[in-house]
């Protein structure tokens, strides 16, 4: 084996051992998200609690939920917004999707023969992409861009694309650049919550809704056309 290989390994077996213990410290913040999607106000109050330590929890929350598609983004963004308000939200956010991104891509390319048969035998994925169709894109990282603007897709993003040989660091610049519409928004709607501005936070929250919905309907033909035109 190549010392560059070896490397490598000790390199994903070391953020594997990050991550495990990640989401062992943050299991009880994990099960209070997902418990209460539907009410952070009470998470919320728990980050208070613990003080500084809050904004590395976000973080690792954000990137936790690239690699866990189980933890719900939008009620992390939520979060963030209700803890920390519409102008350092994003920029934990943005740097856990970051963090969470290079971690799985990574990871996925040194360790492919284990991770990359996730993707490969999927076919709900192949519906909508494909390594096959990624790989004759001149700029798929324009296309991961748009993935990552399209909720509920996003999620496959960093396994699709550790299977094609766009840069890592391209990669990660679209990932957090398509992200950061939807991370706004939920940090926004967050925010208003914590100031009572509960109207505004509906609205917010119904236009987010007909977006995704409309988004999810035609999400075949959305992305078809992406592909076309990058191709």
């Amino acid at each position: 084996m190549k010392k560059t290989n070896i490397i490598n390994m000790i390199l994903v077996i070391l953020f594997l051992c990050i991550l495990i213990a990640m989401i062992v410290q943050l299991l009880p913040l994990i099960r209070q998200v997902i418990e209460n999607r539907h009410d952070e106000s009470s998470v919320a109050t728990y980050i208070s609690s613990i003080g500084w330590r809050g904004i590395p929890a976000i973080i690792s929350l954000a990137a936790l939920q690239v690699v866990i598609p189980v933890i719900p983004a939008a009620a992390v963004g939520v979060l963030a917004g209700l803890s920390y308000g519409i102008y350092w939200a994003p920029l934990m956010l943005l740097g856990g999707i970051a963090l969470g991104n290079l971690f799985v891509v990574f990871s996925v390319r040194q360790l492919d023969s284990f991770i990359s048969k996730r993707v490969k035998h999927n076919p709900k994925h192949k519906s909508l992409l494909s390594k096959e169709k990624l790989e004759k894109i001149k700029k798929p990282e324009i296309v991961a861009f748009f993935l990552f603007l399209i909720p509920f897709l996003s999620g496959v993003g960093p396994y699709l694309f550790a299977e094609t040989k766009v840069s890592l660091w391209k990669y990660t610049v679209a990932a957090v650049a398509g992200s950061l519409p939807f991370t706004i928004v939920y940090v926004f709607l967050g925010n208003v919550i914590s100031q009572g501005s509960y109207t505004t936070a509906i609205i917010t929250g119904a236009i987010v809704v007909v977006a995704v919905v409309f988004v999810l309907i035609f999400k075949k033909k959305i992305m078809d056309k992406i592909m076309d035109g990058c191709g």
